[in-house]
């Protein structure tokens, strides 16, 4: 009940401000300034890079907490230490613990109160500091320079790659947008940015000479070499060599479908190196080998079931669902593709579709009933302008994933894809 009083109204840039985060802080004796912390934002990819450093961190010895978005399931997957979630005891606690403040914020100026993510983020730096975790690794939720997470001195920011998404929020152009996320860069903290396109790298190296913050970039100062897909205890995978500034680390073994996840290990590699050369943590190739060879990112390209395989991946952008098509493309062997979608109304959904629907034998359109969900009968009417044959629409997400299989051969691969919300979903239903 609490989270939907204080996400019930629309807002934007203009009305994003990091004071009402800072005054919501010191109600809770101001957390943020006594920790330390990895902030990473970015379009792409800035999730599973927060979940291969902070699985570095704690291989290393180190107490680690780790804040991302969204959930899947479960609003405290958002909010761990040492891989565990919060408990939902001290999470309603901490809720209540806030709640007072937030709500009389609410009647002086609904709009200037605090939102959801401003209280999650409050809620899981609290819990940091009081579980007195030695660092912890923050996923910006939104933009970076406005965003909740902003309030941080990091010892690292990180910029994973950018493109366009929240567009009507961080503006139109990858200039715009570059500009937002850049952001999070601090005066002389060094910065590790994944390989960006000309616009959003141009952003970012003027932001880090007006800041003097030193930066490192993947393809010029952190190189991946020796790449092979290969399958491991079961597992699809990547294993390759990293080589940074500083030195080279071999025969990395990564349980994660897609070049994409390499590129994002690489970045995570140079944040390492970084926090390594500033004190906060002794790296070396054995802890880096271990901790990534036990990677999970749920919804990532994750293997759900097989025979006929499926597979499941969040992939709600232009660039994240060509980062899927091309790791479909590469790792996966089948006669068909059956594209299971569900999609939010107000993402690119003719660029999306575009970039996939082409790919697909079969094409399947469900919701889940998330309000923000497009209707699955206007999806297939825009999916015509690139799909040849006729889609198939089934509003029930349990009797589309039904007749997915029933359609399959054991030779076919199915996807499901679109949306977080229709990931969370199918997490719960194979689970």
């Amino acid at each position: 009940m609490f989270r939907y009083k204080i996400t019930n109204y629309k807002y934007d840039v203009s009305n994003f401000n990091l004071k009402r985060m800072e005054k919501l802080l010191s109600t809770v004796g101001n957390p943020h300034k006594k920790g330390t912390y990895v902030h990473i934002t970015g379009t792409k990819g800035k999730g599973s890079t927060a979940i291969m450093i902070a699985s570095v961190l704690k291989e290393s010895g180190l107490k680690t907490g780790l804040f991302t978005s969204p959930h899947l399931l479960y609003l405290g997957e958002r909010i761990k230490v040492n891989d565990r979630m919060i408990s939902q005891k001290i999470l309603v606690q901490l809720v209540n613990e806030l709640k007072p403040y937030v709500e009389r914020e609410r009647l002086k100026n609904i709009i200037l109160s605090p939102t959801f993510f401003d209280t999650i983020t409050a809620i899981a730096l609290t819990y940091f500091e009081r579980k007195k975790v030695d660092i912890s690794v923050l996923e910006v939720g939104m933009g970076g320079r406005l965003d909740s997470t902003n309030v941080i001195l990091p010892q690292i920011s990180i910029i994973t790659p950018i493109g366009y998404d929240h567009t009507d929020t961080l503006g139109h152009t990858l200039d715009r947008i570059a500009y937002e996320k850049s952001g999070i860069i601090k005066e002389g903290i060094s910065v590790v940015s994944s390989a960006q396109k000309h616009e959003p790298l141009s952003i970012i190296s003027k932001t880090c000479k007006e800041k003097k913050a030193q930066l490192r970039l993947v393809g010029k100062d952190i190189l991946i070499t020796d790449s092979k897909k290969i399958r491991k205890n079961g597992l699809y995978g990547t294993e390759f060599t990293i080589s940074t500034w500083r030195k080279k680390y071999k025969n990395i073994f990564l349980p994660l479908v897609g070049q994409h996840q390499v590129e994002n290990c690489a970045t995570a590699i140079g944040a390492l190196e970084v926090l390594s050369e500033n004190g906060v943590v002794k790296i070396d190739n054995e802890k880096i080998i271990s901790a990534l060879a036990k990677i999970k990112c749920p919804a990532r390209i994750e293997v759900v079931s097989k025979k006929p395989l499926v597979i499941l991946d969040t992939a709600h952008t232009v660039s994240s669902m060509t980062v899927l098509r091309e790791s479909i493309k590469e790792n996966f062997t089948f006669k068909r593709l059956i594209l299971v979608m569900g999609m939010s109304g107000d993402k690119d959904i003719d660029g999306i579709f575009r970039e996939i629907t082409c790919t697909a034998d079969e094409l399947i359109f469900t919701r889940t009933h998330n309000p923000r969900e497009a209707e699955p009968k206007q999806l297939a009417l825009i999916a015509k302008r690139t799909y040849c044959k006729e889609p198939i629409v089934i509003e029930n997400i349990d009797d589309a994933l039904r007749e997915a299989e029933r359609i399959a051969d054991k030779d076919d691969l199915i996807c499901i894809t679109g949306s977080f919300y229709l990931a969370a979903k199918v997490e719960e239903i194979f689970n």
